[in-house]
């Protein structure tokens, strides 16, 4: 009697501990300090043994050994030149691009992503195919597409509602009474995901789109089209990530700044964190009117 194949084993948790997910990433830890690397890795080194941790460590040590090695560059030669196209015409004319950068001052153009500065520490690198023609690049780096991909769950009648993504760029909840009139609709606000670039007191920081553009230089792409907002601060700067992120004031000081393209380089390297999950839950109350007509 012939028996089915078994399905490839799950490791077990151990009984007592709750069961985290991890996945690797690239870190730019030559540019954190030790207690930087030390906070933003805590959940991953916390699963390893002591002689691990120490491993993890010195693999962290050497990357900063690598940084003076790095190649100095130019940070103010990013933009080559202006993008013009009708799609970006069709990005403009949508209201919720309008809301997002209609106050601020803004221009499509190529740019040179190997030379813009990087202010989150990581990538986990998709490896998704990065098209080569012109046409394809616009879509790919300016998406006009903006919906967060997210699961539903509701408990009727009155819910909760719970809505929960893998994209950490959840923003709240929109509501919208549809044209009929006859239903209100509640969904995660879009997301603008457009590679963003910040352009402060000479120098790109990369503020939206890492992995896009990392997958670029990783493919050798010179150029790539983004959309380019002029900061007026350096909290304009900021991606409120924890330790996820540089300190701007950091990164700004140093005459020798992290590097997207530095995610290539010995000043990085592979470790885990955590896979996370984001959500939102809805509550519905509902109330008797008595109005008099």
């Amino acid at each position: 009697m012939s028996m089915p194949t078994p399905l490839a084993q799950t490791p077990t948790p151990a009984r007592g501990f709750v069961q985290r997910t991890f996945t690797d990433a690239l870190v730019l830890s030559g540019f954190m300090d030790e207690n930087h690397f030390a906070a933003f890795a805590n959940e991953h080194l916390a699963t390893l043994s002591e002689p691990e941790r120490e491993a993890a460590k010195a693999a962290a040590a050497r990357t900063r050994a690598a940084v003076p090695d790095l190649q100095v560059v130019p940070l103010d030669d990013v933009v080559a030149r202006p993008a013009a196209d009708a799609y970006l015409e069709a990005l403009m004319a949508k209201p919720a691009f309008a809301q997002v950068f209609g106050g601020r001052p803004y221009r499509f153009a190529w740019i040179n992503p190997a030379h813009v500065v990087a202010i989150q520490v990581f990538v986990t690198p998709r490896q998704d195919p990065v098209p080569t023609g012109a046409a394809e690049l616009l879509r790919f780096m300016l998406p006009d597409r903006w919906e967060v991909p997210a699961e539903i769950s509701f408990i009727p009648p009155l819910g909760p509602i719970q809505i929960v993504t893998s994209s950490p760029q959840l923003g709240g909840l929109q509501a919208r009474l549809e044209a009929d009139g006859a239903r209100i609709v509640i969904e995660p606000a879009p997301h603008i995901n457009l590679v963003q670039v910040m352009h402060f007191s000479g120098r790109y920081y990369l503020r939206n789109g890492y992995h896009r553009v990392f997958d670029a230089i990783r493919t050798g792409i010179a150029e790539i089209p983004a959309i380019v907002v002029d900061a007026l601060q350096p909290a304009d700067l900021e991606l409120n990530l924890g330790n996820a992120a540089f300190n701007v004031g950091y990164t700004i000081g140093l005459a020798r700044p992290p590097l997207v393209a530095d995610f290539a380089t010995p000043a990085a390297h592979v470790t885990r964190i955590r896979v996370r999950r984001y959500g939102v839950s809805v509550t519905l109350q509902v109330s008797p009117l008595n109005v008099g007509i």
